[in-house]
């Protein structure tokens, strides 16, 4: 891996290729929060894996730290592009479900769901699409770079952006995982959006860029301890409360892997998986309508998925690898498309 310097005005960022890496990993742990392995196995995965939307905002945010407004603009049509992409895209494989399920009549009511008010402001205001709930980072990712764009335009002090992005952690933490303690259940929209979950991983972020030097000073048996106290924590949460959107525990796992990658910016990794990193969002895309294909494929070919144990071990991993084709060509395609 490669460190680059990038000299912005009067800004040097240093592009640290790692973290692209993590987020590739972060894209195959959202594929094993949707598409379950077998029993508890499956249960854990869901629950260590919650670390991974997190991160996509994290490295989004550690990116952004110092660069000019005209460069944040430049990232709000990109998210606009996959937001109605994938908008357009999920509609069309629901609608060809419903139909292959239920019949063409299943469709209107299918689509009048769309103009209920109540689903309107979930979506806008909580970022929960109705009929695909995991497009809410996309539409919660365009709301943070546009707030992160006015702050930046008019000039918020970077101390009152990072107090605000720790205060809405705090916040997100005891609504979710502290309140359950009590069996009090907060709505998983009012948790899951830009405000509480978006914005404090972009700001930490941008704190992690800030005090690379202070993190690459941490001992590394350190972030060993640190990633071993998440996994347990999480295992033990998710056992005695349930899953959460965020962990205290996944914390812990995230400061370890953010923190590896900035401390040891010189790994070395085989080309296919720099050449896979450009595929995390389309994988983040791509995969339920992956999974819910090859489970179709199942059916013509008279595979009962639950009567087989191997199978269920073995179906995210084949999602993964497919969601990975699949987000390759998309990249190509896109590349293709912006040269002419």
């Amino acid at each position: 891996m490669k460190i680059f310097v990038i000299n912005e005005g009067t800004c040097t960022r240093v592009k640290l290729y790692g973290m692209d890496v993590i987020k590739l990993f972060a894209s195959y742990m959202v594929v094993f929060i949707h598409v379950l392995f077998y029993g508890q196995i499956g249960l854990a995965a869901n629950a260590l894996a919650r670390f991974a939307v997190p991160l996509f905002f994290l490295v989004s945010g550690f990116y952004s730290y110092q660069i000019p407004p005209d460069k944040i603009k430049k990232r709000i049509p990109h998210l606009l592009f996959l937001l109605i992409f994938s908008s357009i895209l999920y509609t069309v494989y629901n609608v060809l479900m419903v139909m292959l399920k239920e019949g063409t009549p299943a469709v209107a009511e299918y689509f009048s769901r769309y103009g209920n008010i109540k689903n309107l402001i979930k979506l806008f205001v909580f970022n929960t699409p109705v009929h695909t709930t995991h497009l809410w980072y996309l539409l919660a990712a365009l709301y943070v770079y546009v707030v992160f764009y006015l702050t930046t335009i008019w000039k918020f002090h970077e101390k009152l952006l990072f107090a605000v992005s720790v205060l809405a952690l705090l916040l997100h933490i005891f609504l979710g995982e502290v309140l359950s303690i009590f069996h009090i259940e907060v709505p998983i929209p009012l948790l899951r959006n830009f405000l509480l979950l978006g914005i404090p991983f972009f700001g930490l972020g941008m704190l992690a860029n800030k005090h690379q030097d202070n993190l690459r000073t941490v001992p590394g048996f350190v972030l060993v301890i640190s990633a071993i106290v998440g996994i347990v924590l999480t295992l033990l949460s998710r056992y005695f409360f349930g899953v959460h959107e965020v962990h205290v525990g996944s914390l812990f796992i995230l400061f370890s892997l953010v923190t590896i990658f900035i401390k040891y910016p010189n790994l070395r990794y085989p080309h296919v998986l720099i050449a896979a990193t450009s595929c995390s969002t389309y994988i983040y895309i791509f995969h339920p309508a992956i999974s819910g294909v090859i489970r179709q494929v199942y059916k013509l070919i008279h595979i009962d998925v639950q009567a087989s144990v191997a199978l269920q071990m073995i179906h995210p991993l084949i999602v993964c690898i497919f969601s990975t084709v699949a987000a390759y060509a998309m990249e190509w395609l896109v590349k293709k498309f912006k040269k002419r």
